[in-house]
């Protein structure tokens, strides 16, 4: 009669047979028939000890866990010893959490890299037949190119055109997106639409009204920001009843907002300009004053000293002067 070998000595003779690294690999490349098992670097094959995992969830550690090296790229190996007689339907939920757990380790300790590729495996000696999926993710065959990727939408490079002639809510408001740094452009564009916007729901609108007001806020004055507040406040509780008149408003505070920082940016770079100059005047004076002391004979050293121009500049203007005297 077959005597039962107990789940924990069972476990413990498979989780000291895989701390050989030799013995590791070599069950890789016996029973993984994947092309990229021969291309792991044997030399960063390195056993995880328990502890790679925090303590509050030493119930949901792994059994193994090994890191090893393929090219340019980390990756782990989480072996699940599973010694129970029958399948366990929870495995692929299991799987998924424990695979979390690493990451959320490894995201801890290098927190500006993506996610190292887990490989998961179960190694079962039950009587009954493994009869659960071995996808943990339903509609795999579908969305396995999806899974683990993200889809990027760049605003800035959806195309204008095909913005407008959707005419739904976030077309309209995404069309407007792309210009919003630039008033002009922005208010052309809030003119193009407005007779779409008329048209939408009365919730859609309330909140198109809503984001409308919202992005102008930070643009305008201090002054007028809780005119934009009340303007919030009315447009929540009552909705907007002409939004002709509406959008027109809001263009008039663009308009505004953006013709004073105009003002403003010429004003600024006039003063900028006329610091520049000034600048520009005491550096000429300084290489003139500097030159008139290597005439003279004088050592940089000495010339730093009296003039309080920095060395590296002096032996520049030595350079120079030498070269076309």
């Amino acid at each position: 009669m077959e005597q039962k070998v107990p789940h924990n000595q069972y476990d413990l003779t498979f989780k000291r047979l895989f701390q050989f690294k030799e013995v590791f690999l070599n069950f890789l490349r016996s029973n993984i028939n994947r092309e990229w098992v021969n291309r792991i670097d044997a030399e960063s094959l390195e056993f995880v000890d328990r502890s790679f995992i925090k303590d509050e969830f030493v119930e949901k550690e792994a059994d193994v866990i090994y890191r090893a090296r393929l090219e340019d790229t980390d990756i782990y190996f989480y072996v699940l010893i599973e010694p129970q007689s029958t399948a366990d339907k929870s495995m692929p939920r299991r799987l998924f959490e424990y695979m979390s757990l690493v990451w959320k380790r490894h995201m801890e300790e290098k927190a500006d890299e993506l996610f190292p590729p887990i490989i998961p495996i179960v190694l079962y000696n039950g009587r009954s037949n493994w009869n659960i999926p071995t996808q943990i993710f339903k509609g795999f065959d579908i969305f396995k190119d999806d899974m683990f990727n993200y889809i990027l939408v760049d605003v800035n490079r959806l195309d204008d055109e095909r913005l407008k002639s959707r005419l739904d809510l976030l077309s309209i408001i995404l069309y407007l997106e792309k210009s919003r740094r630039n008033a002009e452009e922005f208010i052309v564009k809030l003119r193009e639409v407005s007779e779409y916007v008329c048209k939408l729901p009365q919730v859609q609108l309330k909140v198109f009204c809503l984001w409308l007001l919202r992005i102008v806020k930070p643009q305008v004055r201090e002054e007028m920001k809780s005119r934009i507040d009340e303007l919030l406040e009315k447009v929540e509780a009552e909705g907007v009843e002409d939004v002709g008149e509406f959008i027109f408003n809001v263009q008039q505070l663009i308009q505004e907002y953006y013709k004073e920082a105009e003002e403003k940016g010429k004003e600024k770079g006039y003063e900028e300009g006329i610091q520049e100059g000034i600048q520009k005047g005491i550096q000429r004076k300084e290489e003139e004053i500097v030159r008139r002391l290597i005439q003279k004979g004088f050592d940089d050293n000495f010339i730093a000293e009296a003039t309080g121009v920095e060395i590296e500049r002096i032996k520049k203007i030595r350079e120079g002067y030498t070269k076309y005297s």
